[in-house]
């Protein structure tokens, strides 16, 4: 019984070593997707008030809209700060959390790299997504966790969707023109599903 009673601590003391590791690492991957949004804000900010491209200066030529910017980018990382304590540790999140932020990095690398070409024609796009409505997908991912080819053609579906859109950002096409309403739906929509999509099981 002493034995029984020792290995059942050990493998207790185990557990909990493993669950706290899991929740390290997955704090350092949220972690890492709210600096890189983080710095697309103030990418995208420092055009929207500023005018300018390089956020590493823009404190500097931006005057008194520096404050805008600034806080733009505060309220992201807040934003990202409270939601990411309780998203690495609720357990509707625990076998669907890899799936979910890859869709959640591969839309933010997507973003960030169209923001680089054309920051002037997406930035009051990327500011919507970024408020909050990224927030939105992850939320819903719980909802539906079943792995199925519907949640799998949505999250592919919507990624190459945003794609399509981005590209129209920095291609022009002249037949597409003057309907940037439609167009601003449409990544806001497929952003959001992207991650709703991941929210299946393995």
């Amino acid at each position: 019984m002493v034995w029984l009673g020792t290995r059942g601590f050990a493998l207790k003391k185990s557990t909990h070593r493993r669950q706290r590791i899991e929740l390290q690492h997955k704090t350092l991957v949220f972690m890492a997707s709210m600096i890189a949004k983080a710095f697309l804000m103030a990418m995208v900010s420092s055009q929207v008030f500023c005018r300018s491209i390089d956020p590493t200066i823009v404190f500097m030529q931006c005057g008194p809209n520096a404050a805008f910017m600034g806080g733009s980018v505060a309220a992201v990382a807040l934003m990202g700060i409270v939601f990411g304590y309780y998203i690495v540790r609720l357990k509707s999140f625990n076998d669907i959390f890899p799936q979910v932020m890859k869709a959640d990095f591969i839309v933010t690398a997507m973003y960030l790299g169209v923001a680089f070409f054309a920051p002037d024609t997406i930035a009051a796009r990327v500011m919507m997504w970024l408020f909050g409505m990224w927030i939105i997908g992850m939320v819903l991912a719980p909802f539906s966790k079943e792995r199925t080819l519907f949640k799998k053609i949505t999250e592919y579906g919507s990624i190459a969707a945003l794609g399509g859109f981005l590209a129209l950002q920095v291609i022009p096409v002249p037949i597409f023109e003057g309907y940037d309403s439609s167009s601003t739906i449409g990544m806001i929509l497929s952003s959001v599903l992207a991650p709703f999509g991941g929210g299946r099981g393995k």
